[in-house]
């Protein structure tokens, strides 16, 4: 009870002090934690005098397939209310649950846990699991085995992120479109000049006789990405890809785990473009100018965006996004927070008890991340007051120890906070390079040392 008095407490004054002067916030705050040092003290006796209540058993969150199995999403943990996720976000997911080895796994993992994966697909009907997952009667292999072209026992992340959408294509689940449906035809294209230069399935020799590296030819990447251009809605984002690879590339050939690292580069360049020039952000900006006039004198709510340079537990990923040595450079992951009547809201890890996961400051400012942009949302109708106590909320239900990268991080809190503000969630690409990000990262911590030290330094 002392800690949850404490953490209300703070919400409050933090509430009520952003509207005073530096000296009136001082004489507030001096006033306040002496009465609230009395209060506590009255909590604390009444805590020790009261019997203690029966410790309740922790629950586990449940496994991905789990989830799935009881008609879960996957990635909608901790995401109420978000838009249905595109089949390289449910790939990526699936691919970390599956405990592969960065950007490869081996064949007779995937195998052994079709049925995981077979769960992770939205919307697939018995008939469907039957036609992919179960060994076909001509071969005996599983049609979604044969889907992912192994290649010496290994199975690479771009054909298992092809395999999975094909999956969500017969079941009505796949909804890509825009910039990422353009890479992912771009990615079959250069998947497909991969196998035509040897180590395909369709090749009669035996494994052993492959070649032991599939590579691409450096000018076939520039190639497919002039055609890329020369098809898409978005040219100018394409031109950007061909200068930055021309640029940084330097390599006769380029191997497949140097592709894939290419081609999640510009997925998340992708999720970015879109956000500035997509449809979305056309929707989000109409919306803001709609609700205008009919919010004057109500709280403005703002999602800022930092660009994470100093964070150890990303550095790693960042690396492989905008590394000196990569192919190509583009930005690495960022962090969000809310500002609402002055202060900015965010969420992040923390080991200590005593030291809650939800953080306040000054906006636009943060010790650890660079301000890269800000997103205006409608202004909320909700007090002051009762501002402070969804934060209380908050606070307490997102404790710095269930911070998790992938399914309960920043973005996951910022989402909820503006949702229980009235003003809807945070726009889909940021849910999207959050995914992203921490897919990679959770890739590049799973990989072999070897691969780590010569990709990610």
């Amino acid at each position: 009870p002392v800690h949850l008095a404490r953490v209300r407490f703070a919400a409050r004054i933090c509430t009520v002090s952003s509207r005073l002067s530096p000296a009136g916030c001082m004489l507030l705050r001096s006033w306040s934690l002496n009465s609230e040092a009395r209060r506590l003290q009255g909590l604390l006796s009444e805590a020790v005098a009261a019997p203690a209540p029966p410790a309740a058993a922790p629950v586990a969150p449940p496994e991905p397939a789990a989830a799935a199995a009881c008609g879960l999403s996957p990635t909608r943990r901790g995401t109420s209310g978000a838009a249905p996720a595109e089949a390289w976000e449910l790939a990526l997911e699936t691919w970390i649950d599956l405990k592969a080895s960065g950007y490869a796994i081996e064949e007779s993992r995937v195998q052994s846990l079709l049925p995981s994966i077979a769960a992770s697909v939205p919307r697939l009907s018995r008939d469907c699991t039957h036609q992919l997952f179960e060994p076909s009667a001509q071969s005996g292999q599983p049609v979604f085995m044969k889907l992912l072209r192994a290649h010496r026992g290994q199975v690479n992340f771009l054909y298992f992120w092809k395999a999975f959408g094909e999956a969500m294509h017969m079941t009505g689940a796949k909804h890509d479109a825009g910039l990422t449906a353009e890479l992912e035809m771009l990615r079959d294209r250069l998947l497909r000049r991969v196998e035509d230069i040897g180590g395909g399935m369709d090749d009669d020799r035996s494994a052993q006789a492959r070649p032991e590296r599939r590579v691409l030819p450096a000018w076939s990447l520039v190639e497919e990405v002039h055609r890329a251009a020369s098809m898409s809605s978005a040219p100018n984002f394409w031109k950007r890809c061909s200068e930055v690879l021309v640029g940084n590339l330097g390599l006769e050939e380029i191997s497949l785990e140097e592709l894939t690292s290419i081609v999640l580069s510009w997925l998340h360049e992708s999720q970015l473009w879109e956000s500035e020039h997509g449809a979305e952000a056309q929707a989000l900006t109409r919306r803001s100018l709609s609700m205008a006039s009919q919010d004057e004198g109500l709280l403005p709510v703002y999602v800022h965006i930092y660009d994470v340079s100093k964070e150890e537990s990303i550095q790693s990923l960042n690396s492989i996004l905008a590394h000196k040595n990569s192919p190509v450079k583009f930005g690495g992951v960022f962090h969000a927070g809310v500002e609402v009547n002055g202060l900015e809201w965010s969420y992040g890890y923390s080991p200590s008890l005593s030291k809650p996961g939800v953080s306040c400051g000054k906006p636009r400012i943060h010790p650890q991340h660079v301000y890269r942009q800000t997103i205006t949302l409608r202004n909320t109708k909700v007090v002051a007051e009762m501002i402070a106590e969804i934060i209380s909320q908050l606070i307490e239900e997102y404790p710095g120890s269930d911070y998790n990268l992938l399914r309960r991080n920043c973005c996951h809190f910022a989402d909820d906070f503006c949702r229980r503000l009235g003003v809807g969630g945070i726009p889909g690409w940021v849910h999207r390079l959050a995914r992203l990000g921490a897919g990679v990262e959770a890739m590049i911590q799973s990989a072999p040392r070897p691969i780590r030290e010569r990709f990610y330094g």
